[in-house]
């Protein structure tokens, strides 16, 4: 039988996490053996996605993909703001504070490349570690710019999709803090929307085919003037948008 360590922390959280970043670490604490974490090789930037529901026959919220906790400089954040928070370490008693709080959560990592979070809403949140070996000589402005300005072939050669500079409907109307721009999405005649997340010079894609579709998470691997290469991290539930590549349409 291989041995494994379990790593057990506590964590409290005021709001939801499909709340924006301000109001998810408004109250948090984490009770975390951090020695045993570092025994198993836990460190750089994880973040959350191919995320699960614990019990199908129970009510339980979708999405909420894209929380990124950085073990190196002790930070959480969120895939959909630049904003974080630092956290501090008391390696003594073990424990990870922000604020306090009551609700407690279990943590538990699995053979270095997983870590299990329940945030509750009948969901466990899978933590992966990030590659980031894919620094790209670009910024966040001119990546942009190539999603905008150009028109891409077909999803599976079904989906046509357009990059909009528009800011996405939703988030307008219900005055949301981070905006994201709009997807348009012919084939469906729907919206959805996307952005760019930039992490130690590596870029990441996420989108949604319209308003109520599954995260799409790419990163970035590459991107030259008709193309850009892709690596798939958060897959779709019904798979409909299984792509490597945004190529222009020349």
């Amino acid at each position: 039988r291989k041995d494994s360590v379990d790593v057990f922390n506590h964590v409290t959280i005021a709001k939801s996490l499909s709340t924006s970043l301000k109001n998810i670490l408004q109250t948090i604490i984490l009770f975390f053996v951090f020695t045993s974490c570092q025994a198993q090789g836990v460190d750089g930037i994880w973040m959350s996605y191919q995320n699960y529901t614990i019990d199908i026959n129970s009510p339980y919220t979708s999405g909420n993909e894209g929380v990124l906790i950085d073990f190196d400089n002790q930070t959480i954040g969120n895939i959909y703001s630049d904003s974080i928070t630092q956290i501090k370490i008391d390696l003594k008693k073990s424990k990870l504070l922000i604020k306090t709080d009551t609700l407690k959560i279990d943590f538990k990592v699995f053979d270095k490349d997983s870590i299990e979070i329940d945030f509750g809403q009948n969901r466990k949140h899978v933590f992966h570690p990030l590659n980031l070996n894919h620094k790209l000589n670009t910024n966040k402005r001119r990546i942009k710019d190539f999603l905008v300005k150009n028109k891409f072939e077909k999803i599976n050669g079904e989906i046509d999709i357009e990059f909009s500079d528009e800011i996405f409907f939703q988030d307008t109307i219900f005055e949301n803090p981070i905006k994201k721009n709009a997807l348009i999405n012919k084939s469906w005649n729907d919206e959805g929307y996307w952005l760019i997340k930039e992490i130690e010079q590596n870029f990441f894609l996420i989108f949604t085919l319209d308003q109520t579709a599954d995260n799409n998470i790419f990163q970035i691997i590459s991107i030259d003037d008709c193309r850009m290469e892709l690596l798939q991290l958060q897959e779709p539930e019904f798979k409909n948008a299984k792509i490597t590549e945004l190529k222009t349409c020349l």
